[in-house]
């Protein structure tokens, strides 16, 4: 049986941060991108499963714990647990790092996310 390979924590990292930034629905590059990021953080009123980050990364939940730990100890989201189960969010701290980063995280991994989406579309909101 082959072995599967992580491509590592940090690009599954990158992968989580814009699929929660997605849930905004903003724009990187909008002027005043910090006003408009707490305003949408304050009317959210949805939630980010954890399944729903491991779908995004497609990695097991191993990964997905050490990716959600690792995003938690920057600072770049918060992890809520309630009745309901787990509720995932970005904070502006990782939305700056994401608008500061996206472009060079995209050309340092195009190799690693040409591979993670081989047989599937990239999702628009990883562009």
């Amino acid at each position: 049986m082959a072995e599967r390979r992580y491509k590592g924590y940090r690009i599954y990292a990158y992968i989580a941060l814009a699929r929660l930034f997605a849930e905004l629905n903003l724009d990187l590059r909008q002027p005043d991108l910090e006003t408009q990021v707490a305003q949408a953080l304050a009317r959210y009123d949805r939630r980010v499963t954890k399944e729903e980050i491991l779908h995004a990364i497609r990695s097991n939940s191993h990964m997905t714990e050490k990716v959600l730990d690792h995003l938690v100890e920057e600072g770049f989201a918060k992890v809520l647990h309630d009745e309901k189960g787990y509720d995932i969010r970005i904070t502006i701290p990782g939305v700056l790092h994401l608008r500061q980063y996206h472009q060079f995280y995209r050309e340092i991994y195009s190799r690693e996310l040409a591979e993670h989406y081989r047989y599937v579309r990239s999702p628009d909101w990883l562009t």
